[in-house]
């Protein structure tokens, strides 16, 4: 799948290896802010947000047991992943996070140019979900074409092209 995949010149994607957990785990952390904003002592907030992370991963596993984890890289640098779950009607992004430092400067919207372009010569869909509160990622989405079909009150399901 990875290699169907195609990306400008700078960008590449690889799989996820053991020892890019660190890098992983630092995504994650950059993605839930609010985990360090707890009045909790130290140990106790990074033990809290270490078993978020096992727990995160451990729900993508059992709810995606097809997907696969990408490491995003430019010009060798890795900035973020991209976890997709392929299947017959399209592809679901499961989870997508860029390095804050690499955020704002269209990252994003070259993985996930590709991503749109790898499902329509599939004659497919993309799908994914946003927390509704992440009005940043929402507006990337909305800007790429992506459209809401189902919303709750955490989160909104979006859909390219939309259904």
């Amino acid at each position: 799948m990875v290699e169907d995949i195609v990306l400008p010149k700078a960008y590449s994607l690889r799989y996820a290896y053991k020892n890019d957990d660190a890098f992983v785990f630092s995504l994650f952390c950059s993605a839930r802010t609010e985990l360090s904003l707890l009045p909790l002592p130290p140990q106790q907030r990074e033990l809290l947000v270490q078993q978020q992370y096992r727990l995160q991963q451990a729900s993508y596993a059992a709810q995606y047991p097809q997907a696969v984890t990408l490491i995003i890289e430019y010009q060798s640098i890795s900035i973020g992943k991209i976890i997709l779950n392929p299947s017959v009607n399209g592809v679901h992004i499961v989870d997508f996070v860029i390095a804050p430092q690499f955020r704002g400067y269209g990252y994003g919207s070259v993985i996930l140019d590709s991503v749109k372009a790898y499902a329509q010569a599939k004659e497919a869909s993309v799908s994914l979900s946003v927390d509704r509160q992440n009005m940043r990622a929402k507006q990337l989405y909305l800007r790429l074409g992506f459209l809401p079909f189902e919303i709750s009150p955490t989160q909104e399901w979006l859909s390219w092209p939309s259904p």
